[in-house]
């Protein structure tokens, strides 16, 4: 009411809310009628802010579900009406009709409806639907308010249990809201349960941490996964997606998006958990995270799976009330500073074994540090007296209007350790509300030199020289009472979307069941594409494109017609090869002709192995951006499903041979596919000759990604090769024989996808950047503790079968559940009969020894996407591999780009990111947008976040390549998505006129764009910029043949080592911007 003290109000089930008003003297009234807030509902947690910023509190009322004693009727308790099933009157409150299935309909739990009430002078007025928030009955857990967006204005995010999706509402300053959550989040958990928002990585923006009920052993996620087919449908549906894990939103700011780092940060699980406190309890200036766990009884053991049978009169509390309970420690995540995590909950003294759900930090000793109190079921409430002793500084907001504890408010500082953001949202986790104290702590610095304070009308006031370890009150003053809040400069990102692509179609797929065939496959192998060839085929002086097709579709010539846009022609030429799908592709000179010619690898499993599907396809150009089918004898007969296409005259006969990836052996996966080298003539005439040139090469692995470069200057261009379940291998060219190099780093045996080389230290070598599926998945690999892949018959039904497996305490385990594994091989469910048995048991318990020893073992080491720092010396080739920084591990890592998009002489990386395709256990790895980092030229990169860099990328992007599109001096960045658009990014800030010099090698008849060149020009005594020129690299994609430089190499020499080991040297003008090198 205003009148500065606390009132209280309590949420009810089945009768009215009560609000009691404080009289200042100790003495409660219930008013809840007067004032509109005597709800009757089955409300669980109510959250107060002044959303429309006139200076009183207003409310959100989280609905939570109707319990009906007795349980379920004998008969459903539905009409068929008006074409749809409807839930009976009497019933509605208790139950709903979900149409989703495919069963026609099923009878689930009805969730409560939620309220926004808006304050209207003391008076609150239900304006839900007029303000655009869902009225729709969902089970909430938790509401939070928050200004994700730092526009100044309270935005709400909604956490649901079951099925109901989560909500992230944006307020939009008139009084409605728009529900972004699938604009804005790549998913959310499934048993969204409390949740807080903090700001974790010190970037002044406020990320989210929304808690479910994963669990944090092999045991308790193996007895809590239940029939997994039982959810596909739902699963494959849910809009937004919801997985069963805990979801750590990260706020990219400007970028309008969150990116979730929960795997990386080490809290995707924490197990039944209900509330959640993000503060700085150790005080060394990082966001830390506890986390309440516990349940009555174990509700969701799958040995115990209540239908809709077992519920006919019965409430699913009389089912389980005679089962034990199932208390858990709870839990303290120590930030560390660099977006992970350790559990700390012991160290801290926090781990208690309780029923824990609701929680409140507080200094209750008045001695600056946050302490915590919990609430425990069946048993007395713990308090937690904290013992931090670091650098702190707390305050207290007083406002000028009738939200007098400035409920909303936001602070800011800047610290040694970034900028620090608190706002003061008491209500917080599951039906908890804090104290409205707001504590910073500050780790070393002893003072804040400047805190800005937005209150909660908009206004702001910065107070300067503020000393650590003291309490400070602040009054808004009279001349904040204006808002005079600055709007946030925009902030020009280095690259923005561009048009060119906007006329051509998507990438499309055509689904196919890969499980059916091989049903614990860890990911799909039908949807890797598209691949993305790149070149001048209609000699008009820019680069054209070839975008691989998909099973039943032909791939596409994208034309370029010279000014930034591009025409679209179906390749007619492939129509009859439309069931093969395209993978790598390369235009390249293959006859000498002068006109560029194109190779598509063809891969998949979309037909049985050895099909003709699989065969591989030259395409002659005519120079005009035809093509006509290749002679059939052109090409050896090759009938493997194969990855990627790599071409350099690894003999040295003038000509391009050819490096073909093989992928997969369809129905057989992880079996080794044949890798093949073939010889060109010449006259487009090749030859396999992996027996005598290469054998090694044949049989080298699951191949994905492959470049050729001349690693240790000899002259001669090696390969290097990169392998699912293998290391990133080196195959040395001796004068004209490959031959395997052993390397320390062949011990990094991991799933890599993609493979550029460039010399990123300046030291004039290249070095080879490999893409991972990075860290921040279910999966983690190390030397000591790798992920395990067996392939064998282990039924003994003459059938071999897939396993997955890592380990958890130094035992080896599964990782899929009971129900998929046992429907693969189902003399499991005879053996084991219980998911608890299926979950204590090790990998040789469930499969023998014998049959563990007799499969194909396969490992992965490493999963870290980084740099192979070339340390090659007089000739013998080392590598010394270097992960790049904590964000480009985000999301499994595609495709490569490695140039200097900053334009600052540095070569940075480009990272195309996600994967949307593994087995259903395991979810989309949709957790990133792709990312750039910049070079300081000596080997280290730093992350460029989305709202710097401007590249927002949430699909499963695959392939990319660099270069100018419309020759206006600059570049452009092209993305490929499987099923999905391209993308592209070009420079933002065009102040400089031609910031990039183009250097075009001239070659010979064979070889005319110098395939395998390499151009050095030394910079300064210490460092030389170095660029070669491929053809097929990075992931199923190809860069320009011509090579960028910055514009500060004009004057200086450019010494150009050509494909057959020639090296001569020549000036760059310094009037051009574009340079042709004759060899």
């Amino acid at each position: 009411d205003g009148d500065g003290d606390l009132d209280l109000y309590t949420c009810n089930y089945g009768s009215p809310n009560q609000l009691f008003i404080n009289d200042g003297k100790g003495i409660f009234a219930e008013n809840a009628r007067q004032y509109g807030l005597d709800i009757n509902g089955a409300i669980l947690m109510a959250a107060f802010a002044d959303y429309d910023q006139d200076g009183d509190l207003d409310a959100y009322l989280l609905g939570h579900r109707h319990y009906r004693n007795g349980g379920r009727p004998p008969k459903p308790p539905t009409v068929f009406k008006n074409g749809t099933y409807e839930v009976l009157p009497n019933y509605s409150k208790y139950f709903q009709v979900n149409l989703n299935s495919r069963a026609g309909f099923k009878l689930d739990a009805a969730g409560a409806r939620d309220y926004l009430l808006r304050n209207d002078g003391g008076k609150f007025v239900d304006v839900t639907e007029e303000s655009g928030i869902n009225s729709k009955p969902w089970q909430g857990n938790s509401v939070t308010w928050w200004d994700f967006n730092s526009d100044g204005l309270q935005d709400i995010y909604i956490a649901n249990d079951f099925e109901g999706p989560d909500f992230l509402y944006r307020n939009n300053g008139n009084g409605t809201f728009t529900d972004i959550t699938t604009m804005q989040m790549p998913h959310v958990p499934w048993f969204s349960m409390g949740a807080d928002a903090a700001d974790i990585n010190n970037d002044g923006h406020l990320d989210l941490l929304v808690v479910d009920m994963a669990g944090t052993t092999h045991y308790k996620s193996k007895t809590s996964m239940g029939a997994m087919g039982a959810n596909n449908e739902f699963m494959l549906t849910a809009d937004p997606p919801q997985y069963m894990r805990n979801c750590m939103f990260l706020n990219a700011g400007k970028a309008n998006r969150f990116l979730d780092t929960a795997y990386m940060s080490n809290l995707a699980s924490s197990d039944w958990s209900w509330s959640v406190k993000l503060s700085d309890f150790n005080e060394d200036g990082w966001t830390d995270a506890f986390i309440t766990n516990g349940i009555a009884r174990n509700f969701n053991n799958s040995d115990n799976p209540i239908d809709k049978e077992t519920l006919i009169n019965k409430s699913e509390w009389s089912i389980y009330e005679d089962l034990p309970s199932r208390p858990e420690n709870n839990l303290c995540f120590k930030n560390n500073g660099d977006l992970t995590f350790n559990d700390a909950s012991k160290e801290w003294g926090l781990d208690e074994l309780s029923m824990a759900y609701g929680a409140i930090r507080a200094d209750l000793d008045s001695d600056g540090d946050l302490d915590l109190v919990v609430t425990n079921l069946e048993k007395p409430v713990s308090v937690f007296k904290n013992q931090a002793s670091g650098n702190r500084l707390t305050v207290r907001l007083t406002s000028a209007t009738a939200n007098t504890k400035a409920i909303g408010a936001r602070i800011e500082i800047e610290t040694s350790l970034g900028k620090i953001v608190r706002e003061n949202h008491p209500v917080r986790g599951f039906s908890s509300c804090d104290d409205s104290l707001i504590h910073f702590g500050l780790g070393k610095d002893l003072n804040v030199s400047e805190m800005k304070i937005i209150w909660p009308d908009g206004s702001s006031e910065i107070n300067v020289n503020l000393l650590a370890n003291h309490h400070y009150e602040f009054k808004q003053s009279e001349k904040a009472k204006s808002k005079n809040t600055p709007k946030n400069p925009t902030k020009t990102t280095l690259l923005t979307n561009s048009s060119h692509f906007r006329d051509i179609g998507q990438h499309w797929e055509q689904p196919f069941p890969d499980f059916k065939h091989q049903p614990l496959l860890p990911n799909k192998l039908s949807q890797y594409g598209p691949g993305l060839a790149r070149g001048d085929i209609d000699n008009d002086g820019d680069d054209d494109f070839y975008l691989g097709g998909s099973t039943g579709s032909v791939g596409r010539i994208l034309l370029n017609l010279g000014n930034g846009r591009f025409q679209e022609r179906a390749f007619r030429e492939g129509i009859l090869e439309a069931g093969s799908e395209d993978l790598g592709a390369i235009f390249f000179e293959a006859n000498g002709d002068g006109k560029l010619d194109l190779f598509i690898v063809s891969g998949s499993v979309e037909a049985p192995p050895n099909h003709e599907r699989y065969k591989d396809r030259l395409f002659l150009g005519q120079g005009n951006g035809q093509f006509i089918k290749a002679d059939k004898k052109s090409l050896p007969e090759n009938f493997d499903s194969g990855s990627c296409v790599s071409a350099a005259d690894f003999d040295k006969d003038g000509d391009l041979d050819l490096f073909i990836g093989g992928r997969v052996v369809p129905g057989a996966y992880p079996i080794t596919p044949n890798s093949r080298l073939l010889s060109n003539d010449g006259s487009g005439n090749f030859k396999d000759v992996t027996e005598t040139s290469a054998l090694s090469l044949k049989q080298t692995g699951l191949v994905t990604s492959a470049v050729w470069t001349d690693i240790n200057n000899d002259s001669w261009p090696d390969l290097i090769v990169a392998h699912e379940w293998g290391p990133v291998k080196l195959f040395h060219n001796s004068k004209g024989v490959l031959k395997p190099k052993a390397l320390e780093t062949d011990k990094l045996t991991g799933w890599w996808n993609g493979l550029a080389a460039g010399d990123v230290d300046n030291d004039g070598d290249l070095d080879i950047v490999a893409s991972n599926f990075g860290y921040n998945t279910k999966y983690k690999a190390t030397i000591a503790t790798p992920e395990l892949l067996f392939y064998g018959d282990f039924d003994s039904d003459g059938d071999k079968e897939l396993l997955e497996a890592g380990f958890e305490n130094g035992e080896c385990l599964p990782h899929r559940g009971f129900s998929c594994s046992s429907g693969a091989m189902p003399f499991l469910k005879d053996k084991l009969k219980t998911f608890h048995n299926f979950a204590t048991a090790s990998l040789q318990d469930l499969y023998t020894e014998t049959k563990i020893k007799e499969s194909l073992q396969l490992e992965a080491t490493t999963l870290s996407t980084g740099i192979f720092i070339n340390e090659s010396s007089k000739g013998n080739p080392k590598f010394k591999f270097k992960a790049l920084p904590l964000l480009a591990q985000a999301s499994p890592s595609f495709g490569i780009t490695i140039a200097d998009i900053n334009n600052d002489s540095n070569l940075d990386i480009f990272l195309a990111q996600n994967f949307y395709n593994p087995q259903i256990e395991t979810r989309p790895m949709d957790n990133a947008l792709s990312i750039l980092l910049t070079g300081d030229g000596r080997g280290n990169f730093e992350a460029m976040s989305a709202e710097s860099s401007g590249i927002v990328l949430p699909g499963d992007s695959k392939g990319s390549s660099w270069g100018d599109l419309d020759n206006d001096g600059h570049p452009e960045l092209l993305i490929t998505t499987n099923d999905g658009p391209i993308s592209s990014f070009k420079l933002n800030n065009k102040s400089a006129i031609n910031p990039y010099v183009r250097i075009k090698l001239k070659g010979s008849k064979n070889n005319p764009s110098a395939v395998g060149a390499v151009v050095r020009i030394q910079i300064d005594q210490d460092s030389q910029m170095t660029r070669t020129v491929t053809a097929g690299s990075g992931y199923l994609s190809q860069d320009p043949y011509s090579m960028l430089f910055p514009a500060n190499i004009k004057g200086k020499k450019a010494t150009v080592t050509w494909p057959d080991g020639t090296i001569t040297s020549s000036s760059i003008p310094r009037t051009s911007n574009s340079f042709v090198i004759l060899r």
